[in-house]
C-alpha cells in the first residue's frame, strides 16, 4: 500500500535539492539501523533513509518510539560525515534539532527544543531525535541522526501511556501535513547548518539552539553518577552538554521540568 504523501517518488521529488541518495521502506526496524548498516557499506554523506512504519524504533536509552502503519510520522535518518573532533559531535544533533525546529515553525507548529533532544510543544513531546556516532581512528567515521516526529495521530490512536505526554501537529493545528514536504524543509536548514559546521562556524548553531531550548531558564531535576541533583539550567556549552546554575555540566541525560 502506497502512503500518499511518502513514498519513494515522493520523496525524490521533495528532496531534488538535497541531491543525495534516499531509500524508502513502508516497514522496517529502525531507520538508523538500516541507516547504520549503510553508512558501514560506504553511503555518502547525505544519504537518507525514510519509512512509513518502525516496528523497532528508538529513543534514548532503552526507550522504544510508538509508530503504527500509516498514522503519518515523519520516521527518517540522515547518514552525515562531518570533520569534526568527536567530543563535538553532539553540535550536529543539536542542528539536526535547530533545522527541524525551523521548518516546524515555518508550518506554524509551534515548537521548543528540550534539552538533549526533545521537540516540544505545550509541555507535550512532538517528536526527538537519536544520534549514533562511529568512531575509527580516534576520527569521526559517520554519524546516523535519526528523527521522529508525530504528525497526524489523533490523540485517541495514542497508547493511553502516552495521551497526557505527547502529542502530534494534528493534535495541535488541526492541519494535515505533507510528510516530503516536511523532510524537505527541515534538510534546506540542515543544509545552511552543514555548511556551518564544515566552515568552522559552530557558534551560530549553539547559539540557535540556546534561543530555541525550551530547558535554559528552568528547574530541572537530573540524575548524576547516581544521584538526583536539583538546579536551574543556565546555559549549553560547545560540547552540548547542560549547564547548570550549580557548577556541573551534564553532558548527557534525561531532565525533568520541576516548575
Amino acid at each position: 500500500m502506497t502512503v500518499y504523501d511518502i513514498s519513494q517518488e515522493a520523496l525524490e521529488m521533495a528532496t531534488w535539492r538535497w541531491a543525495k541518495p534516499v531509500k524508502f521502506y513502508e516497514v522496517t526496524d529502525s531507520t538508523n539501523d538500516r541507516a547504520v548498516e549503510w553508512a558501514r557499506a560506504g553511503a555518502k554523506s547525505g544519504s537518507l533513509v525514510v519509512a512509513d512504519h518502525q516496528t523497532e524504533g528508538r529513543g534514548r536509552g532503552d526507550r522504544v518510539w510508538f509508530s503504527q502503519p500509516n498514522l503519518g510520522s515523519l520516521l527518517f535518518s540522515v547518514i552525515l560525515r562531518p570533520k569534526l573532533p568527536p567530543e563535538q559531535v553532539s553540535i550536529v544533533t543539536m542542528a539536526m534539532g535547530v533545522s527541524t525546529s525551523l521548518a516546524l515553525t515555518e508550518r506554524r507548529q509551534a515548537n521548543k527544543l528540550k534539552w538533549p533532544n526533545d521537540i516540544v510543544t505545550r509541555g507535550r513531546k512532538l517528536g526527538g531525535m537519536l544520534s549514533e556516532t562511529e568512531i575509527q581512528d580516534g576520527k569521526v567515521n559517520f554519524v546516523v541522526c535519526g528523527v521522529g516526529i508525530n504528525m497526524r495521530i489523533t490523540r485517541d490512536q495514542f497508547p493511553k501511556e502516552l495521551q497526557a505526554t505527547a502529542t502530534s501537529c494534528v493534535v495541535e493545528t488541526g492541519r494535515s501535513y505533507d510528510r516530503a514536504e516536511v523532510l524537505a524543509g527541515i534538510l534546506i536548514h540542515l543544509d545552511s547548518a552543514l555548511t556551518d559546521i564544515a566552515a568552522g562556524r559552530t557558534g551560530i548553531i549553539l547559539n540557535q539552539y540556546r534561543q530555541m531550548c525550551d530547558t535554559i531558564g528552568k528547574a530541572i531535576s537530573v540524575r548524576i553518577d547516581g544521584k538526583v541533583v536539583k538546579a536551574t539550567a543556565i546555559d549549553v556549552d560547545k560540547y552540548g552538554g547542560l549547564v547548570l546554575d550549580s557548577g556541573d555540566v551534564i553532558p548527557a541525560g534525561d531532565v525533568t521540568y520541576l516548575d
